[in-house]
């Protein structure tokens, strides 16, 4: 959506109610196409007990997995939650989706988190 250059763009979690919010008000206030990607947990095909969902939701934040942000006019990037820097592994063993996962499957996942964070912050400091 950012190379669009649509006029806000933003990732939301279930996990952080308050940021959820002031980014709904924020879109509705904002004149022309507006975007919110919204992560929420899925217990039943995730393999998790719905009394994680939370849990999951905010260590999918805290783990860099899903930093939440937003993208004003395709060019303004903000981060609006710093994450804790916790392994994805905490995230992962978690869901029995990803008990499969080797422990160097799990080390590209967090080597491509962390370049992909890198890569947010660039952007978000520039």
């Amino acid at each position: 959506m950012a190379a669009h250059r649509v006029p806000y763009t933003a990732t939301c979690s279930v996990g952080f109610p308050d940021d959820m919010m002031h980014k709904i008000d924020k879109a509705k206030m904002i004149r022309g196409t507006k975007f919110i990607h919204i992560f929420s947990p899925c217990p039943t095909g995730w393999k998790m007990p719905s009394s994680l969902a939370v849990k999951i939701a905010r260590l999918a934040v805290h783990t860099k997995i899903f930093p939440l942000y937003e993208i004003e006019q395709g060019e303004r990037y903000n981060i609006n939650v710093d994450p804790k820097n916790l392994p994805v592994d905490e995230y992962l063993r978690l869901q029995g989706r990803f008990h499969h996962l080797t422990d160097d499957e799990v080390n590209t996942i967090q080597e491509t988190v962390d370049r992909e964070w890198e890569r947010l912050l660039k952007k978000a400091l520039d």
